[in-house]
């Protein structure tokens, strides 16, 4: 394996041939294109193209991808002769009918797009975002109405604060979900069932987790009653609602970036949407190799 890889990195020219035949024999196992295929590993299909004329030879991260995409290992890949294996497992005397490198026996789905990591970010700014704006809208109903005098400056303050850091936090995220979502427009549902369930109970559980937040804020106020003077009732009330708030959100989140076919369909109507899309090359041909 660690001779495969030091050929690969430092004697690329002399790669052998057989790199072009497995890769147009993984894809046509697949049933996969070469724009397919330069979508799934993040590169144009130019240049699939080009490793399949034996024109240039794909970097080492590239070649890692398709080893994850297909379930090969990158001496199979590099050296091997898939091909052959396929005719040679399809002999009666062949255990199993395995067919290709090893492992590949089923598609099994593989986020090579980066797109849980991106869902997850966006989920837990978004919730942020949420949580410091009810913070603040607290913050400024506690200090406003401290003292004997009502004084409105806290409020605008503190609000003004929680939008801002609200906005920090999602402005940022926004324009790289949208590049994300232009660069990738189309991916497979790689989710198993379990984990869709699992983030369907998760989701349950946040949501009476927040209703009890909800319920311990609602009487922070007669709480803090107890006290006379100076008390924190109406900023400990909006913190449990804040973190109610950023909980289910969170959870709403986590639960809906498993709707991969929502996704696609957002993707497709932000396509549709655009006046230029039309004009514009496809996924495969504009992402950078």
């Amino acid at each position: 394996m660690m001779r495969g890889v030091t050929t690969v990195l430092c004697e690329r020219e002399e790669m052998p041939m057989s790199f072009r035949d497995n890769l147009q024999h993984l894809r046509d196992l697949q049933d996969m294109s070469q724009a397919d295929l330069a979508q799934r590993i993040g590169v144009s299909r130019q240049s699939v193209a080009k490793w399949e004329a034996e024109k240039s030879y794909p970097e080492m991260d590239k070649l890692i991808k398709i080893c994850d995409l297909f379930g090969c290992s990158l001496d199979d890949l590099v050296r091997g002769d898939l091909a052959g294996r396929e005719a040679a497992s399809a002999e009666p005397s062949s255990a199993g009918g395995k067919a290709g490198c090893e492992g590949v026996v089923e598609d099994v789905p593989v986020d090579v797009w980066g797109y849980d990591e991106r869902m997850r970010r966006c989920a837990w700014d978004v919730a942020a975002a949420v949580a410091v704006v009810i913070l603040g809208f607290g913050a400024g109903i506690n200090f406003t109405t401290m003292g004997p005098n009502v004084n409105p400056a806290p409020f605008i303050i503190f609000f003004s604060m929680g939008v801002a850091l609200a906005l920090l936090l999602v402005k940022p995220m926004w324009e790289e979900y949208r590049a994300f979502l232009k660069e990738h427009p189309q991916i497979d549902d790689f989710y198993t069932p379990e984990q869709k369930a699992e983030s369907r109970s998760a989701k349950g559980g946040a949501i009476a987790g927040a209703v009890v937040l909800v319920v311990a804020g609602l009487n922070m106020p007669g709480l803090f009653g107890w006290f006379q003077q100076y008390t924190f009732a109406a900023l400990a009330m909006f913190g449990c609602l804040a973190l109610a708030s950023a909980i289910v959100v969170y959870a709403v989140m986590m639960d809906r970036r498993t709707d991969v076919a929502r996704y696609n369909r957002l993707s497709a109507g932000t396509t549709v949407a655009e006046p230029d899309a039309a004009k514009a090359p496809t996924a495969g041909d504009t992402l950078a190799s």
